[in-house]
């Protein structure tokens, strides 16, 4: 349905005409001394442009470009590593080395801010790689998790990522498994709306997953009744306290969505965890990221899981399972243990850190994967004993909820029928809907900012959006068609009047 709409002239003229008001309007802004406004200006030139089939016109490639500059020169590190990203395309393979040196030398000044020199953060990455990694490393990338900022005590909030290259010589034989990094943030991040923290009680749109989760006990520690059902449990048991869950793999056709429910068990937990996921190098070999986040009752050079374990408990996250490669894959069976004895001593310490974290009573462990992706079974061995939690496609209560919340945090889209809303959402992933949402937002935000007046998101806005993520053969998606169109036709108005006009 999109393609047919963007497909009038109408449409594509109109988006042509906005990139150019926003490029020229850019200009404008940066004559004047406003850079800032500028970049975002060039920014959604830019975007405008984009939106439009075939490539990009070299005008608005040279306002992205401007804008990268722009973001550069003022230390926009967030923006400029966004705008890279929509960059990356249109540059030489030497221009995009020069960009990410920049975009490291940003980070790093941003850390130098807070008083960490460069020197120091060579030395620590130093020390984690060589201390129980067993790789010489150097710091290639630094992010944040959250918004940087100093505690009380004048202390970096968030150290994100000390990323290493490892070692020709730490190099499996197999070129599997290589740990990479490891990061230790001061405190953990969290994700909020309306500045409350994202758990059970503030996450929306997975009330059936978070019923599920308090029936393995998480989430009901301040639940009077269930403490008394605990203390009775443990008197008649024998116990001297509830025994902990099983490995925990959350699945859902978006990982997006996934994630959002760890995130919301991980403020739940409110424990130390230590994080893995797998990533590719540049060479396409497989490397195991590791991030720490000690959660204010370690003192973050003191916090080493590898080491030390975990101390009055903690929590190990398994990312994206199903994108991890095993260590023994194409290997054949191998009873004396040769070919384990073979993989990087890094990969080693991290598969007998996860295996002690399952055998420890003291410890969660939680994974994520997408129910479309196949998990090795190398991995779910490792796990068991394993529980499958499945977060499904919401449903209609559950849309209600989401359809509730972006109401209520976005009242441009009031005029919007919420029951068609709900009803025409219905197949789509909990990400998907809120993507289609500020799709919708963004536009009509841009167009107010060409009419220079609000502009309120449109039932046709919103439900082409919509359209957009739903599958081409579902019902839904023929009913949002059929509704575009016909005020798209009504827009037109009595031609036969129009004929008889003139």
């Amino acid at each position: 349905m999109r393609d047919n709409l963007d497909a009038a002239p109408s449409r594509d003229d109109e988006r042509k005409r906005h990139s150019l008001d926003y490029l020229r309007q850019a200009m404008q802004a940066n004559d004047a001394g406003d850079s800032l406004l500028a970049m975002h200006l060039y920014l959604a030139s830019f975007e405008e442009m984009a939106a439009l089939p075939g490539m990009p016109d070299e005008e608005a490639v040279a306002g992205l470009k401007r804008a990268w500059q722009l973001a550069c020169e003022h230390k926009e590190r967030s923006m400029a590593e966004y705008i890279f990203e929509k960059m990356e395309p249109f540059l030489s393979s030497q221009e995009i080395a020069s960009c990410a040196e920049k975009l490291q030398m940003l980070a790093l000044d941003k850390l130098e801010e807070f008083g960490l020199s460069r020197e120091d953060l060579q030395d620590m990455t130093e020390m984690i790689s060589q201390d129980f990694l067993g790789i010489d490393a150097h710091i290639v990338k630094v992010e944040s998790l959250g918004d940087l900022g100093k505690n009380d005590e004048g202390q970096l909030d968030a150290l994100d990522a000390l990323s290493a290259e490892k070692d020709e010589e730490s190099e499996s034989p197999h070129g599997t498994l290589t740990v990479l990094a490891q990061a230790m943030p001061a405190e953990a991040p969290t994700q909020a709306t309306d500045d409350e923290p994202l758990n059970y009680d503030t996450i929306v749109g997975f009330e059936e997953t978070v019923a599920i989760m308090r029936d393995f006990g998480i989430g009901m520690q301040d639940s009077p009744k269930f403490q008394e059902l605990v203390k009775n449990l443990n008197a008649h048991h024998g116990l001297s306290s509830m025994p902990i869950v099983d490995s925990l793999l959350f699945r859902s056709p978006a990982r997006e969505d996934a994630e959002r429910f760890l995130e919301a068990t991980l403020e739940e937990l409110n424990l130390p965890s230590m994080r893995m996921n797998m990533e590719e190098s540049p060479q396409g070999v497989p490397i195991l990221c590791v991030t720490a986040d000690p959660r204010g009752v370690y003192a973050p050079h003191k916090f080493n899981p590898f080491r030390n374990g975990f101390e009055g408990g903690g929590i190990v996250v398994l990312q994206d399972l199903d994108l991890w490669q095993s260590p023994m894959i194409d290997l054949p069976d191998d009873p004396s243990g040769f070919f384990i004895a073979q993989i990087s001593r890094g990969a080693r310490e991290a598969i007998q850190f996860i295996r002690s974290a399952v055998e420890n009573p003291d410890v969660y462990v939680l994974a994520t994967a997408s129910s479309e992706g196949e998990i090795d079974t190398f991995f779910l061995d490792m796990l068991e004993p394993l529980s499958l939690i499945d977060i499904d496609y919401p449903n209609i209560a559950e849309r209600t909820s989401i359809w509730n919340d972006i109401l209520t945090h976005h009242p441009s889209i009031a005029g919007v029928d919420r029951d068609e809303l709900v009803r025409l959402s219905a197949g789509l992933p909990r990400f998907d809907i809120y993507m289609a949402a500020r799709e919708a937002i963004e536009e009509a935000y841009k167009a107010g900012l060409v009419a220079r007046q609000y502009v309120s998101v449109s039932r046709e806005n919103l439900f082409d959006k919509l359209a957009a993520y739903q599958p081409l053969d579902s019902n839904e998606y023929r009913e949002l068609e059929e509704a575009v169109l016909k005020e798209f036709r009504d827009t037109l108005g009595d031609l036969n009047d129009l004929f008889e006009g003139e």
